[in-house]
Protein backbone atom coordinates (compact mmCIF):
# COMPACT_ATOMS: atom_id res chain seq x y z
CA UNK A 1 0.00 0.00 0.00
CA UNK A 2 0.98 3.60 -1.02
CA UNK A 3 0.99 6.68 0.95
CA UNK A 4 -1.12 9.37 -0.31
CA UNK A 5 -2.07 12.83 0.52
CA UNK A 6 -5.52 14.55 -0.81
CA UNK A 7 -5.74 18.19 -0.53
CA UNK A 8 -9.49 19.15 -0.88
CA UNK A 9 -11.16 22.76 -1.41
CA UNK A 10 -14.47 23.57 -0.40
CA UNK A 11 -16.81 26.36 -0.73
CA UNK A 12 -16.95 28.26 3.09
CA UNK A 13 -20.08 29.26 2.60
CA UNK A 14 -21.76 25.62 2.20
CA UNK A 15 -21.20 24.98 6.74
CA UNK A 16 -19.05 23.58 8.76
CA UNK A 17 -21.89 20.69 8.85
CA UNK A 18 -22.08 20.32 5.13
CA UNK A 19 -18.64 19.72 4.82
CA UNK A 20 -18.00 17.95 7.45
CA UNK A 21 -20.61 15.11 6.15
CA UNK A 22 -18.93 15.40 2.22
CA UNK A 23 -15.78 14.66 3.84
CA UNK A 24 -17.17 11.53 5.65
CA UNK A 25 -18.20 10.30 2.58
CA UNK A 26 -14.80 10.76 1.04
CA UNK A 27 -13.14 9.11 3.81
CA UNK A 28 -15.97 5.87 3.70
CA UNK A 29 -14.43 6.13 0.02
CA UNK A 30 -11.27 5.57 0.76
CA UNK A 31 -12.47 2.50 2.99
CA UNK A 32 -14.52 1.50 0.49
CA UNK A 33 -11.35 1.51 -1.91
CA UNK A 34 -9.06 -0.85 0.44
CA UNK A 35 -7.46 2.21 1.73
CA UNK A 36 -6.62 3.75 5.19
CA UNK A 37 -6.81 6.87 6.70
CA UNK A 38 -3.86 7.94 8.38
CA UNK A 39 -4.82 11.50 9.41
CA UNK A 40 -7.56 14.53 8.72
CA UNK A 41 -5.69 18.16 9.02
CA UNK A 42 -9.01 20.72 8.99
CA UNK A 43 -6.56 24.23 7.79
CA UNK A 44 -9.55 26.04 8.02
CA UNK A 45 -10.73 29.19 5.67
CA UNK A 46 -8.06 30.43 3.70
CA UNK A 47 -7.86 33.38 1.28
CA UNK A 48 -7.38 31.66 -2.70
CA UNK A 49 -4.14 32.82 -4.49
CA UNK A 50 -5.82 32.68 -7.68
CA UNK A 51 -9.61 32.63 -9.60
CA UNK A 52 -10.82 29.22 -9.98
CA UNK A 53 -13.19 28.48 -13.17
CA UNK A 54 -15.63 26.28 -11.47
CA UNK A 55 -16.31 29.21 -8.54
CA UNK A 56 -15.81 32.21 -9.96
CA UNK A 57 -17.08 34.29 -7.35
CA UNK A 58 -14.84 32.90 -4.61
CA UNK A 59 -12.23 34.50 -2.49
CA UNK A 60 -11.98 32.21 -0.04
CA UNK A 61 -12.04 28.49 0.70
CA UNK A 62 -12.20 25.92 3.06
CA UNK A 63 -9.02 23.65 3.03
CA UNK A 64 -9.11 20.02 4.29
CA UNK A 65 -5.64 17.80 3.96
CA UNK A 66 -6.56 14.08 3.91
CA UNK A 67 -3.34 11.63 4.32
CA UNK A 68 -4.21 7.70 3.75
CA UNK A 69 -2.56 4.83 2.56
CA UNK A 70 -4.11 2.48 -0.01
CA UNK A 71 -3.72 0.13 -3.20
CA UNK A 72 -2.32 1.96 -6.39
CA UNK A 73 -5.61 2.33 -8.13
CA UNK A 74 -7.22 3.83 -5.74
CA UNK A 75 -6.63 7.14 -6.31
CA UNK A 76 -7.74 7.65 -10.00
CA UNK A 77 -11.13 5.91 -8.40
CA UNK A 78 -11.06 8.87 -5.95
CA UNK A 79 -10.43 11.71 -8.61
CA UNK A 80 -13.53 10.26 -10.47
CA UNK A 81 -15.71 10.64 -7.15
CA UNK A 82 -14.55 13.88 -6.38
CA UNK A 83 -14.72 14.98 -10.55
CA UNK A 84 -18.53 15.04 -10.40
CA UNK A 85 -18.99 16.62 -7.14
CA UNK A 86 -20.80 19.06 -6.50
CA UNK A 87 -19.31 20.28 -3.18
CA UNK A 88 -15.44 20.47 -3.91
CA UNK A 89 -14.36 23.26 -5.42
CA UNK A 90 -10.95 22.03 -6.13
CA UNK A 91 -8.62 18.96 -4.84
CA UNK A 92 -5.21 17.44 -6.03
CA UNK A 93 -4.11 13.57 -4.89
CA UNK A 94 -0.43 13.05 -4.71
CA UNK A 95 1.75 10.10 -3.40
CA UNK A 96 3.80 11.33 -0.21
CA UNK A 97 6.64 11.30 -0.14
CA UNK A 98 8.50 10.16 2.92
CA UNK A 99 11.44 12.11 3.78
CA UNK A 100 14.28 9.94 5.79
CA UNK A 101 15.63 11.74 9.04
CA UNK A 102 19.24 11.94 9.06
CA UNK A 103 20.78 10.45 12.50
CA UNK A 104 21.66 12.79 15.48
CA UNK A 105 24.96 12.60 16.14
CA UNK A 106 25.87 12.59 19.96
CA UNK A 107 28.78 13.33 21.91
CA UNK A 108 29.63 12.77 25.32
CA UNK A 109 27.33 15.16 27.54
CA UNK A 110 28.65 19.31 27.66
CA UNK A 111 31.52 17.93 24.80
CA UNK A 112 31.12 18.93 21.66
CA UNK A 113 30.75 17.16 18.30
CA UNK A 114 33.24 17.64 15.62
CA UNK A 115 31.66 19.12 12.15
CA UNK A 116 30.46 16.41 9.81
CA UNK A 117 32.27 18.28 6.94
CA UNK A 118 35.83 20.33 6.89
CA UNK A 119 35.67 23.42 5.23
CA UNK A 120 37.31 22.17 1.72
CA UNK A 121 39.22 24.87 -0.30
CA UNK A 122 38.51 25.22 -3.96
CA UNK A 123 42.21 24.53 -5.73
CA UNK A 124 41.56 20.93 -3.49
CA UNK A 125 38.60 19.77 -5.48
CA UNK A 126 40.34 21.00 -8.78
CA UNK A 127 43.56 18.75 -8.30
CA UNK A 128 45.30 21.86 -7.78
CA UNK A 129 48.28 22.26 -5.86
CA UNK A 130 47.83 24.56 -2.74
CA UNK A 131 50.08 27.50 -2.06
CA UNK A 132 51.89 27.51 -5.59
CA UNK A 133 51.42 30.22 -8.38
CA UNK A 134 50.22 28.76 -11.28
Amino acid sequence: MNSYELILIFDPNQGEEKIGAFLAKVEEKIKHLGGAIDKVEKWGTRRLSSMIKKAKALTQGHYVLVRFKSPAGAPAELRSYLKVSEHVVRYFVSRAVVMPVPPVRRGAPGMATAPVTAAVDIGEIKGKPLGEPQ
